[in-house]
């Protein structure tokens, strides 16, 4: 929001006459309701009244909500619609405040509803845009080559393949509102960003080729007509046709950027000039042909003309293929309509109407074209003598020149049969001037819109530049200026039949893109997928989209494998820039849809032991506090094994966290300009006047919008480190009865956890002195571990633990700690110490760590040993649990490594970037060292070679195996046994070793314990027990299957 002026304060609370004072407020949005007269309001009681509103369409647009949120329902009431807040601010900053609040009012951009209907938006331009070129100068040479019949197959090959992408065409844009960008906003709307924005790029450059088509088309009949009248520039040839087409193209672009207005009016002159032409051509086939036109091979309606055309005979090196790529390009004019969707009054209704319409007319008129051709014209004539028929059996008689392909004129050689075949010459002349203008203009509209659309919605970043419009109409004159260079490039080819091929497999793409698109949405299932237009079928959109690919194979595979190979390249560098775009696509419903569907036909399959997959609860609490805990056991997850983090928030602290979620919101929308504003020391900070404020929103207690605030923002920060684990948070006034909430509800049908992970309890010592019930709660977790038949894993990080909480502190999070003592002081709770180590952080682990010295290793003692995270006990007062800010703030600003200031110099920084990615750097030469003392169903085996296998920091290390004997006279046995189990199991190792000294045997017994007996073993002796186990070692992993057995040597 921007800063307004207000009165000056009184002048006994100015410091300085220097400094200013000023109120940022922030507003909401009054949406006025369609209605003349206010509903009556429900009344709850006397004094309360409900603020529940009637149904609006307003509510219902996504930048414009104004619903009442469930907590103002609940409490009937709204919140205050100003947020006041005074800041004294230097006259430092005063300038710089005021002229961005000019540049942010500048951006505000409210572009003009449409104008056109369907008929003058959709059905003229898509009428225009498939009569191009091709109508006047290739339908006779089509039916020269592929005769009648065969003729007929390539229009209705091509009419099937216009009309499946129309049909599902008009299916995505019947399901909700079409803005600008065609047939680009359509695909990325429904597949998503990386299927729109490749095929939208494609899709531009496949319209601007094809207005230069249509200009070398109509420059063509302008240098033949002169040619016949000796009139040449150079040569009479390609370089008139480059010239010609190049004066065309740029006399188009001039009308163009007069405004769509004035070529919309245009459009319709065109139309009545086709009109007329087609007019005179068919008039034409019905006179008797004069002597010039039967020596080039007119011969009027014909029976034996007819049957001489009736099959085909291509001629020089021409194919049914090579002559479906010269035509179908026409039929590419069916998304002239949709590239104009930002025009359009009611594009949802237009854009199926009028194309669908425009397909039926114009595929009637070209196989109208090639049989008054072919019925009328012979294939192959001289130009000297008129056509020669037998006497007896009335066949055409070809000339000699025919056997060779050399005659020049007839269907198969003269590309302006039908401007000689018409009534008045010039008429038709204006016909094919027409023709091609008209689909070149619209393709000079609607490639640069798409393109504008394209650069828009910032898919490609360094093309932001074309999107900005302008005028009441947004136009795009950058795009325009683009679109006119790409256009006289290709123009300078100077052939028609190349350029159609090239452009043939771009629009197929988009064809088949647009095919794929219907039949995902369908096959998505999504509630959200309702269009208005209910002729369509997810298997026709599917055969449309093959039908597509097929052809663009058929036609050229070099080409196809070029688009293709464009394709991927737009495709993989959208995927992998992971722009913020959540258009709500098809690809997304899938995602739900294959997982439901996943989870269901999992829970119906039996389980067995070679499927056995580990699956990790750990208990991480704070995850961005103790990364370490987490990279370990995603170490051993990798991304292939579910693995959740659970973290037990005390209920007695979500009032408290709720206060800093709304405090770091409040305090970075004051601040939104510049959110180090007071650390930069260009204002001056009043507690007291953040306090009042927020008093009057007090944060709310229930622990469930606590929870689900700290689901959405360690879930982000899960991604943003690339951790592919879920995070689950429950609140609990104890840390057992939260363990327990999440050993009861974790998980969804087979995929839930079976092995509980924790972290050693470095602090158990004090807490037996301070606080014996949290011990009790640390040791009642392990036994409600082993009662719900999970195993469990314990690991100690040596004697550093795994909180790094001290050493996140960025600049933003500083401000958090100068919150009052007096707020944090009355928190007591045996979670305090989980919860209250660690705020919330963003900062990323370096992308390129460090190699760890040479010969380190990995240390797995297997033994009854179960813990939680590590929690230390230092002053609660000054530390805190959460302070996410909004996404609004700077990202580097929460990085240690890139934060200014005296955070710089911190050397607590410093030691955080080592060890956060101490089980992230890969380890040269490690070694683990597994003791295997007690048959618990092999975990302890398969996690070692898990963590040796690839994608882990220990890839590659060597696998050492400690086992005892219980009989020392048959330790040789007892060794041989086990190398044998280890290569049965298929497991590598490079030493077995088997303890037979009674001694060390009777030592480590008394030692290790399988299972904590609550009535014979105590909580501290326990933990004693665990600390001499593992204390001074490296690395140290405590393992306790359930039993079962996870590991089979049968195939």
């Amino acid at each position: 929001m921007l800063p307004k002026e207000k009165d000056a304060i009184p002048a006994e609370t100015v410091e300085n006459d220097n400094k200013l004072s000023i109120e940022i407020a922030e507003k909401r949005k009054q949406v006025k309701s369609p209605q003349k007269d206010p509903p009556k309001e429900r009344k709850l009681s006397k004094r309360k009244k409900s603020i529940d509103q009637p149904p609006c369409i307003d509510n219902y647009d996504s930048s414009n909500v104004n619903r009442p949120s469930m907590r103002e329902l609940i409490g009937a009431k709204k919140l205050n619609e100003n947020i006041e807040l005074k800041v004294r601010l230097l006259p430092s900053f005063q300038k710089r405040l005021r002229s961005s609040s000019t540049a942010s009012s500048l951006k505000s951009f409210d572009r003009t509803s449409g104008s056109f209907g369907w008929i003058t938006g959709v059905l003229l331009r898509c009428i225009l845009g498939i009569l191009g070129a091709t109508l006047f100068l290739r339908m006779s040479w089509l039916g020269g080559q592929a005769g009648l019949l065969l003729g007929a197959c390539v229009i209705f090959l091509s009419f099937v393949v216009a009309m499946l992408t129309a049909i599902s065409m008009s299916a995505i844009a019947t399901n909700g509102e079409v803005k600008g960008g065609g047939c680009y906003y359509l695909i990325s709307r429904s597949l998503g960003p990386e299927f729109g924005g490749s095929i939208g790029l494609i899709f531009y450059v496949a319209n601007t080729v094809n207005a230069s088509m249509n200009c070398v088309g109509l420059a063509e009949a302008i240098v033949f007509m002169l040619k016949d009248h000796g009139w040449t520039l150079i040569d009479g040839g390609t370089n008139d046709v480059r010239i010609y087409a190049f004066t065309v193209c740029l006399l188009l672009q001039c009308i163009i950027f007069i405004g769509t207005q004035f070529e919309s009016k245009t459009q319709i002159l065109l139309m009545v000039s086709l009109i007329v032409a087609m007019a005179t051509n068919v008039v034409g086939t019905f006179l008797p042909p004069n002597a010039y036109q039967a020596n080039r091979g007119i011969t009027g309606y014909s029976w034996a003309t007819a049957r001489a055309n009736l099959l085909p005979d291509f001629s020089n090196g021409q194919t049914f293929i090579t002559v479906f790529g010269v035509y179908f390009p026409a039929m590419t004019g069916i998304m002239a309509g949709a590239s104009m969707s930002g025009d359009l009054k009611d594009p949802s209704t237009s854009i199926p109407r009028g194309t669908i319409l425009a397909i039926l007319i114009t595929t009637s008129i070209y196989a109208l074209a090639m049989v008054l051709t072919t019925v009328t014209v012979v294939r192959d004539a001289t130009g000297v003598s008129p056509p020669v028929f037998s006497n007896v059996t009335g066949k055409f008689i070809p000339p000699k020149c025919a056997a060779k392909h050399t005659c020049p004129f007839g269907l198969a050689n003269d590309y302006q049969v039908m401007l000689l075949q018409g009534a008045f010459t010039p008429l038709v002349l204006m016909g094919i001037v027409a023709s091609t203008l008209s689909s070149a203009s619209g393709c000079l509209i609607g490639a640069p819109r798409v393109f504008q659309a394209l650069c828009g919605d910032g898919i490609y970043p360094y093309l932001k530049f074309f999107s900005k419009g302008h005028g009441s109409n947004n136009e795009p004159y950058r795009a325009y200026v683009l679109t006119f260079i790409i256009a006289s490039l290709m123009i300078f080819i100077g052939d028609l039949n190349l350029i159609s091929i090239i452009i043939t497999n771009f629009f197929l793409a988009a064809f088949a893109i647009t095919n794929f698109a219907c039949f995902d949405a369908t096959q998505a299932n999504s509630p959200g997928f309702r269009p208005g237009f209910r002729f369509y079928n997810k298997w026709l959109s599917l055969f449309g989209s093959v039908l597509c690919i097929t052809i663009m194979f058929v036609l050229s595979w070099i080409t196809a494998l070029i688009t293709f190979g464009i394709f991927i390249l737009l495709f993989i560098y959208i995927r992998t820039k992971k722009s913020d775009i959540n258009w709500g696509s098809s690809t997304q419903a899938n995602s739900y849809r294959n997982a439901l569907m996943g989870l269901l036909k999992l829970s119906q399959i039996e389980e067995h032991v070679k499927n056995y997959r580990p699956q990790l609860l750990v208990l991480t609490g704070n995850p961005s506090a103790r990364q370490d805990l987490v990279d370990f056991a995603y170490a051993i997850s990798k991304g292939q094994n579910l693995m959740i983090c659970g973290h037990v928030v005390p209920v007695s602290m979500c009032a408290f966290i709720c206060f800093l979620l709304w405090f770091g919101y409040a305090f970075s929308r004051i601040f939104d300009i510049c959110p180090l504003l007071v650390l930069r020391n260009e204002c001056s900070f009043d507690p007291q006047l953040f306090f009042e404020v927020l008093l009057q929103y007090p944060p709310s207690v229930a622990a469930t919008a606590c929870i689900k605030k700290l689901n959405v923002d360690f879930t982000q920060w899960l991604n943003e480190h690339r951790i592919k684990a879920f995070y689950c948070a429950v609140a609990n006034r104890s840390l057992r009865t939260g363990v327990q909430s999440l050993l009861q509800t974790v998980g969804l049908g087979k995929m839930q956890p079976n092995i509980l992970l924790m972290g050693f309890k470095m602090s158990w010592l004090n807490k037996c002195l301070t606080d014996i019930d949290e011990v009790n709660d640390y040791i009642g977790v392990i036994r409600d571990a082993f009662e719900s038949n999970m195993s469990l894993c314990i690991f100690r990080n040596r004697n550093d633990g795994f909180d790094q909480s001290v050493n996140l502190q960025s600049p933003d999070d500083y401000l958090f700690l100068k919150l009052p003592d007096l707020m944090l002081s009355d928190v007591k709770s045996s979670l305090s110490d989980d919860f209250s180590r660690g705020e919330f952080t963003r900062a990323k682990r370096p992308t390129t760590p460090t190699k760890s010295p040479k010969g380190s290793f990995f240390l797995i003692h297997i033994s009854a040993a179960f813990s939680r995270p590590s929690r230390s006990t230092e002053n609660f007062s000054r530390i805190f649990a959460v302070a996410p800010f909004p996404p609004s703030a700077s990202s580097s600003s929460r990085n240690p490594s890139t934060s200014s200031g005296p955070f710089m110099k911190d050397p607590s920084l410093k030691k955080q970037k080592r060890t956060t990615t101490k089980f992230t750097t890969k380890v040269k030469d490690g070694v683990i060292d597994v003791w295997w003392l007690y048959d618990d169903g092999g975990l302890t085996l398969l996690i070692p070679y898990l963590l040796s296998c690839q994608a882990s920091y220990l890839q590659g290390a060597e696998l050492r195996f400690f086992t005892i004997s219980r009989n020392p006279m048959n330790v040789d046995e007892e060794h041989q046994k086990m190398e044998r189990l280890l290569k049965k199991f298929r497991i590598d190792f490079s030493q077995v070793t088997v303890l037979c000294d009674e001694v060390e045997q009777q030592l480590y017994q008394e030692t290790t314990l399988p299972v904590a007996h609550k009535e014979l073993v105590a909580s501290p002796l326990y933990l004693l027990w665990l600390e001499l186990l593992s204390r001074d070692l490296p690395p140290t992993f405590l393992v306790r299957g359930n039993q079962t057995s996870v590991l089979t040597f049968y195939s």
